[in-house]
């Protein structure tokens, strides 16, 4: 694992979210843990269930010694911040296909199937750093797109549409600039929608 994706503040939240063994650790951060390629440090955990009543109180028990504030909380989504970094428990009712890596007693998915689950939110909330992930997932061969539009398609069924997901996957014209640290070669939208423009010219149904 990349530890050097995550700051020290967050590293000391991330060595206590074994204490939380229902949920598992996906998105920018679980890939960049895996991956290496850029600076992530909100903590997305998802488990197929309505958020439990107390686990605001774990939380507040589990890191009795840091600053805590609840952004959101109701039974599909507890946001919290610990000492300023986002750490949301998310209720996701999709299957997980995968086997878990585990880290440090936490449960990660692995970069297919936190490339799904990015393929399917980029119509509903699409950011630069999502298009980034997937960049990287296929910039390294991680995944190929075939690979990512079948297991999507396995993990959501008729609610995925890979059609759709192409065409998103090539338009970035609504995508806001953000900033983002890279730890590997730093790319610009212009360079990812072109990147993209040609896997997807390779693709054929």
């Amino acid at each position: 694992m990349h530890q050097e994706v995550i700051t020290s503040k967050a590293k000391q939240i991330f060595d206590r979210l074994s204490h939380f063994p229902d949920f598992y650790l996906a998105g920018g951060t679980g890939l960049a843990l895996q991956l290496g390629h850029r600076i992530s440090v909100d903590f997305d955990l998802f488990w197929p269930k309505n958020i439990p009543d107390d686990l605001l109180s774990k939380v507040r028990r589990v890191y009795r010694d840091f600053e805590i504030k609840a952004l959101v909380n109701h039974p599909e989504q507890l946001t919290t911040t610990i000492e300023g970094i986002n750490t949301s428990f998310i209720k996701y009712p999709f299957p997980v296909i995968s086997k878990f890596i585990e880290h440090q007693g936490t449960k990660i998915v692995p970069p297919l199937e936190i490339a799904a689950m990015k393929a399917y939110a980029l119509g509903r909330r699409a950011t630069l750093k999502d298009y980034t992930d997937l960049y990287f997932i296929l910039k390294e061969k991680a995944n190929s797109l075939e690979e990512i539009i079948a297991f999507s398609e396995k993990k959501y069924g008729s609610e995925f549409d890979p059609r759709l997901f192409l065409e998103q996957l090539i338009y970035l014209k609504d995508v806001e600039e953000i900033e983002i640290k890279f730890l590997k070669e730093r790319v610009v939208i212009s360079e990812i929608e072109k990147f993209f423009e040609g896997e997807v010219r390779k693709i054929k149904f």
